[in-house]
């Protein structure tokens, strides 16, 4: 019986083993087919857990800024009969670096590859303390690079350049002053007008190791929104290369203009520089750096008295602004003005009263706000200086030129007393005596400036401040000179990172 039915349940278990795989191959097709065009049910999916896994703090501990090259005249020429020939005149240019706080080392090197000039480490006292800086100043007058290594970033650490010049003689009298910039992928520059006589030149660096392209935006007096410019509305810049753009050609006859840049790949660094001129007659040059971000309050120290003063301001809205000088012994109201809807209001505000310091203007609706103040000297000739609004910080500091006069302008932007502590660093760096300034209610206060930095603590984050230039001898040869900036931010630059355990994001 077990040897005559054996052969068939042979038989029967192959055919079944058959059908089994068969089966089992047609689910396991079906089952691939459906995960490849649906999702895992959730039941499939480990439960993610809630808790943070890792947090990291980054932070930026090599700091770089892009310093211009010194102020030229924007048609150079050699041709033609030398009495009317443009000339530079007695040019003196003057470069100043600092860095501030916990600092390993901090160098100043040319800029572009075809550059000559030697690289500037700046140096500490010996025996340095913390409150000591590292300090350089040289006469070179072409572009660089400064670049600080820091130990630690924390608040009060950083740099800060200036490159400054003067002159009594040529086309360029009077004193030109421009800062450090540090690359951003957007910048905003507010301006005066590109009339007959105007000259603004806007130079983009590109200190990374790939090129880039830059959009540029421009908004004017005579009609709200962007306008169409002459020129191309594009810049590509070489890698460790820079690009020039003619902003008066570009958008000429207006009264004032509202510049925004934009790089496509990597971060830029940009500067306006100005010159103005009536024929023969020199009416001045500076240079502009980029604006602050929009604010409901904007305060722009560096103001003199008798100072002719014309203020710029932009806001997306349309809206009405107080303005008021800032004195020893408060606010000077004004008056309230209006801006116009998206585009640049200009405003002539006229001679600066005396023991005014600088100007507060204030808003219901964010607003950019900068100023022009220009003073005369003989024979016509004119100088002016662009006056930027600054924002109030813990820490700044900022570096002094040789050669020249600088004043401190502290403004108090509260409605209560403050004090901020001033230490000025001499020509090795060491810190001197630590100066606490007191500052009425919504006043201001100057200070002669020393040496070659000048580091500002408030804490109470109330004053903002910036550094005016005069002297250089050129009062003596009846030539108008002023220029002023503002100083370097030296607050750290973090960002956190959190991770979580997260298993769905896998399906």
């Amino acid at each position: 019986m077990n040897r005559s039915t054996s052969p068939i349940a042979s038989r029967l278990w192959r055919v079944a083993r058959v059908v089994l795989a068969t089966l089992t191959s047609v689910v396991l097709i079906a089952a691939f087919v459906w995960l490849s065009i649906g999702s895992m049910p959730q039941w499939f999916v480990d439960r993610a857990t809630s808790g943070v896994v890792a947090s990291h703090r980054i932070v930026q501990q090599t700091v770089q800024s892009y310093c211009p090259a010194r102020m030229t005249l924007p048609d150079a020429t050699d041709w033609g009969d030398s009495e009317y020939r443009a000339s530079d005149g007695d040019l003196t240019t003057s470069a100043s670096f600092a860095a501030f706080g916990s600092v390993y080392a901090s160098t100043a090197s040319p800029f572009g590859a075809s550059s000559s000039n030697a690289v500037l480490s700046l140096k500490a006292p010996a025996n340095p303390r913390s409150t000591d800086a590292m300090v350089g100043r040289d006469k070179v007058d072409t572009d660089r690079l400064l670049e600080t290594n820091l130990l630690e970033a924390s608040d009060g650490s950083g740099h800060a350049g200036v490159i400054a010049s003067h002159a009594s003689k040529g086309d360029l009298r009077g004193i030109s002053a421009a800062t450090c910039v540090t690359p951003s992928m957007s910048s905003s520059f507010l301006l005066p007008g590109t009339g007959t006589g105007a000259s603004r030149r806007m130079t983009i660096a590109n200190p990374s190791s790939k090129a880039t392209t830059v959009s540029i935006k421009v908004i004017g007096t005579s009609s709200s929104g962007t306008m169409s410019l002459s020129t191309s509305g594009t810049a590509t810049v070489a890698a460790g290369g820079t690009t020039v753009v003619d902003l008066a050609a570009a958008a000429p006859d207006q009264d004032g203009l509202y510049v925004t840049i934009t790089s496509d790949v990597m971060p830029v660094a940009a500067y306006v520089a100005s010159v103005n001129a009536d024929g023969l007659t020199p009416k001045g040059s500076d240079f502009t750096m980029p604006s602050p971000a929009a604010s409901t309050l904007n305060a722009i120290p560096s103001v003199s008295q008798d100072d002719e003063i014309t203020l710029y301001a932009y806001g997306s809205k349309a809206g009405d602004v107080n303005l008021s000088w800032v004195t020893d012994d408060g606010l000077s109201s004004i008056g309230r003005k209006t801006l116009k809807d998206g585009r640049v209001t200009v405003l002539d505000l006229g001679k600066a009263p005396k023991g005014a310091h600088g100007i507060l203007a204030t808003g219901d609706d964010d607003f950019v706000a900068s100023a022009r103040a220009i003073r005369s000297g003989a024979d016509g000739q004119e100088d002016f200086a662009s006056l930027a609004a600054v924002p109030v910080s813990h820490f700044d500091g900022a570096a002094l030129p040789d050669g020249l006069d600088a004043t401190i302008t502290l403004i108090n932007t509260t409605n209560k007393e403050t004090t901020v502590t001033l230490t000025f660093m001499d020509d090795t760096g060491k810190a001197g005596d630590a100066k606490d300034v007191t500052i009425k209610a919504n006043g201001a206060s100057t200070v002669k400036g020393e040496g070659d930095a000048v580091l500002v603590e408030g804490v109470d984050k109330a004053v903002a401040w910036g550094v005016r230039l005069g002297g250089g001898g050129l009062d003596n040869a009846k030539v108008a000179g002023l220029a002023a900036y503002e100083p370097s931010s030296l607050t750290v630059r973090e960002a956190t990172i959190r991770s979580a355990q997260d298993n769905t994001i896998v399906r």
